[in-house]
């Protein structure tokens, strides 16, 4: 089951126009060493796959609805596909598989992916690996963590990291906002939605308190779910 930190993520990235598979498991059947009484163990699991297409827009009447530009920022029209990994707490190192450059995993996700071709997915995997960003004219694919802070030393080698509390940030004053500046309302209904992410919208929407608060009871809801 997912945690709430990587169901907010999820969502997350849902709100941003984009395709999701959680708990993508790596399988490891080419490695005897993970194979016992006929179980095989995975190479790693990613919580969330990610993908963007290139003219990907949420239009309703007159309102573009607003995107999270630290996410969706030069994508120019390409397909983008985002590996997102998802740490709680103090956490915040990739995992092992991205630590160790292990290109097998690697490998497999991006040809679950499915963009490039068998001649490609070998230049793909080496530069993912090692810059954790791989683009060309028609795609991107990153690497992202997802975090409480972002580890300075892995950012200054290349790994994207965004915060959860940029994110709430995001639902607060740019998502929620901009059905205000467009005059329209202040909210939109969600009936359909998983109870927490509808218990989070409903806190970003409490306009009786201040933009900044509203920011933080969303952190402090992220924390007691994650204790339950």
């Amino acid at each position: 089951m997912s945690t709430i930190y990587e169901k907010f993520t999820s969502w997350y990235l849902r709100f941003n126009g984009y395709f999701t598979v959680d708990n993508f498991v790596v399988h490891a059947a080419n490695d005897a060493t993970r194979i016992r009484n006929g179980i095989i163990a995975p190479y790693t699991e990613t919580d969330t796959i990610a993908i963007r297409m290139p003219y990907s827009a949420e239009i309703t009447g007159e309102l573009k609805i607003a995107n999270h530009d630290i996410l969706v920022e030069k994508q120019n029209g390409r397909f983008d596909i985002v590996i997102a990994e998802v740490k709680s707490g103090n956490e915040n190192k990739p995992n092992s598989v991205w630590r160790n450059k292990s290109i097998i995993p690697i490998q497999y996700i991006i040809r679950f992916v499915g963009l490039y071709d068998d001649d490609q997915i070998l230049q793909v995997t080496d530069q993912l690996s090692k810059q954790y960003l791989y683009e060309d004219k028609k795609s991107r694919i990153r690497y992202i963590v997802f975090a409480n802070q972002p580890n300075l030393w892995y950012s200054s080698r290349g790994v994207k990291y965004i915060t959860f509390s940029q994110m709430a940030r995001f639902l607060v004053h740019v998502r929620g906002q901009c059905w205000i500046n467009a005059g329209i309302g202040v909210a939109s209904v969600h009936y359909q939605w998983d109870d927490q992410i509808k218990t989070i919208f409903e806190i970003a929407n409490d306009f009786n308190k201040p933009i900044e608060t509203r920011e933080s009871d969303i952190l402090q809801f992220l924390i007691s779910e994650n204790r339950k």
